[in-house]
């Protein structure tokens, strides 16, 4: 089976060359990538809250909507940090971009939903069963479901179960009209259906993958630059990382951000506000330390060794770095 992502075939789809990285306004200025929604938060924090000002730091945002194209980007130097999905950055990082990853963001707040009269139990009960998924099978997310399903339960999702790729909304509805059995929910999805209770939690990634042994959880999306940016404006990529976890710590001395936030992507009912934090405080990165980089490999290896040939190909040894880090 041919790999799912494949950098090397889109690259053109950007329609311009690599670039190298130019100072500007005293070599503080520098183009950061992110997907609005929940990936958005700590960026959230970090703008609102003054942060980038107080490390004096200038970010040129470029957004998209789909994570493939900024992954794209950020594998192509369009960008020069960014918030990936990890699997997929060791994708390019196989396949010969100088990609590296320099910190985490979280590990999944998505769960699997089943409906409330659904005989299935466990991940090992999808066997043979269609399982609905939001970001297709080359995503990071689905990659994290893939690894849990075959090392816990010994399911192999490409084989044993029959997979339908939708949107989110989409996914909610065909799950409601019995055409699906199970559905993997994106972030802001699975956080309002438990908070409204309209489908059971078949499978919590992030708790799935700790009770297997593992203690912590790898970071699903994680903070990607490149070699070349990271070698010509070091101070620029170590000081927007303190940004990150001076905003981290701010999150936890200001529990009112959440609702800040709650409110900029539009989420109003109470039950789903609290649901926002309860959900994705724990499974925020607070550390890129030698435990967290050690689950990190770990997670990587289980990837290859389990999925290798549909995601990642060939393990990157020299990925993760943390020479940068504060």
């Amino acid at each position: 089976m041919k790999r799912v992502a494949a950098f090397a075939a889109a690259a053109a789809l950007l329609g311009c060359a690599r670039g190298e990285p130019e100072a500007a306004d005293g070599g503080r200025a520098f183009t950061l990538g992110l997907i609005p929604g929940a990936q958005g938060f700590v960026d959230f924090v970090m703008d609102g809250q003054g942060i980038y000002r107080q490390f004096d730091l200038l970010p040129e945002k470029r957004t998209s909507l789909n994570p493939p194209t900024l992954h794209l980007m950020l594998a192509e130097r369009q960008v020069d940090i960014g918030f990936a999905g990890f699997t997929t950055m060791a994708t390019a990082r196989s396949e010969g971009r100088d990609t590296i990853v320099i910190g985490g963001v979280f590990s999944p707040v998505n769960a699997v939903f089943v409906p409330y009269d659904s005989p299935l139990e466990t991940l090992d009960d999808l066997d043979g069963m269609r399982l609905g998924i939001f970001g297709g099978p080359g995503s990071a997310t689905f990659a994290f479901l893939a690894v849990v399903a075959r090392n816990a339960y010994g399911l192999d999702l490409f084989d044993d179960v029959e997979i339908v790729t939708a949107p989110g909304p989409a996914l909610i509805e065909l799950l409601e009209r019995g055409d699906l059995d199970a559905a993997l929910l994106g972030t802001i999805e699975s956080i309002e259906m438990q908070a409204e209770d309209r489908f059971r939690v078949l499978a919590d990634l992030s708790g799935e993958y700790r009770a297997m042994g593992a203690g912590r959880a790898p970071a699903h999306v994680t903070i990607a630059t490149n070699e070349a940016f990271a070698a010509a404006r070091p101070d620029v990529v170590r000081d927007y990382l303190r940004a990150y976890y001076a905003a981290i710590e701010h999150i936890d001395r200001n529990p009112e951000v959440w609702d800040a936030f709650a409110d900029s992507i539009g989420i109003e009912n109470p039950a789903s506000r609290a649901m926002l934090r309860e959900r994705m405080g724990p499974n925020l990165i607070d550390s890129w330390d030698a435990p967290q980089i050690a689950v990190q490999n770990e997670y990587l290896r289980r990837v290859n060794e389990i999925i290798g040939e549909n995601i990642v190909g060939r393990v990157p040894e020299d990925l993760i770095r943390d020479e940068l880090a504060p």
